[in-house]
């Protein structure tokens, strides 16, 4: 297990990053230990930058496999997000969308990031690379908002894939995965995490993982609304 696996464009990246923004404090309960899948509010990319950026241990975070192969990132930013999302002149999309390419591809390698193949059968991939990484010791954070570039503080609907990743690691070690929320305050520039969510020993898996989903749901709002950043 490394407490630092990412490379050296990712780490340098982080180090001139640090020196500009703000620093986050991160706050986690001593009784979080070993490999854990941190669950995380996505907030358009604000979430997994200020973690990523601040967390002291690295971390191995699900991403859109698209966003790991230039060809496919260019084709995501010239076709997708910069034209029909961002309302970009389409030439103008690709002249942006070729340089941003090869550094996101670069960096996300970089940052050891897990590739997330969402509906293909390739997701199997998924698992085996995380189940992998949890065994070592290391630990993963998904972002599983399904508006991800929703800027509110109020998590929604979230994909529920990610609790599969339970069945998988249960059959190769025995053990139920550490889910932990986690969630990145703009009002206090703290990185906030709640206690460990389990899977209970004998249970049906389809109703465990509802009630898993909406534990992990409920504490994403509440660590929110414990930060001041929701007030509803």
């Amino acid at each position: 297990m490394k407490d630092n696996f990412y490379g050296t464009f990712f780490r340098c990246i982080q180090f001139i990053v640090r020196m500009i923004y703000p620093t986050y404090h991160v706050q986690i309960p001593k009784n979080i230990n070993g490999p854990v899948v941190y669950i995380s509010h996505h907030q358009n990319t604000f979430g997994p930058f200020v973690t990523m950026l601040w967390f002291p241990k690295s971390l191995h975070a699900w991403i859109l496999h698209v966003f790991l192969d230039q060809a496919a990132c260019y084709t995501q930013y010239a076709e997708y997000t910069f034209t029909k999302r961002n309302g970009m002149n389409k030439y103008l999309a690709k002249i942006c969308a070729l340089p941003l390419s090869y550094l996101i591809a670069k960096l996300l390698h970089s940052s050891r990031g897990i590739p997330v193949y969402r509906g293909s059968r390739q997701i199997l991939q998924t698992f085996t690379q995380s189940v992998a990484a949890l065994q070592t010791g290391e630990s993963i954070v998904i972002f599983p908002d399904i508006a991800y570039n929703d800027t509110s503080s109020r998590t929604k609907a979230m994909y529920e894939g990610f609790l599969y990743l339970e069945k998988y690691y249960y059959k190769a070690t025995g053990q139920h995965v550490c889910f932990v929320p986690l969630y990145a305050s703009k009002n206090k520039k703290v990185i906030l995490a709640d206690q460990p969510i389990y899977f209970r020993d004998g249970q049906d898996f389809n109703e465990e993982r509802k009630i898993v989903y909406q534990k992990i749901h409920t504490q994403l709002n509440q660590l929110a609304k414990n930060s001041g950043d929701l007030n509803e």
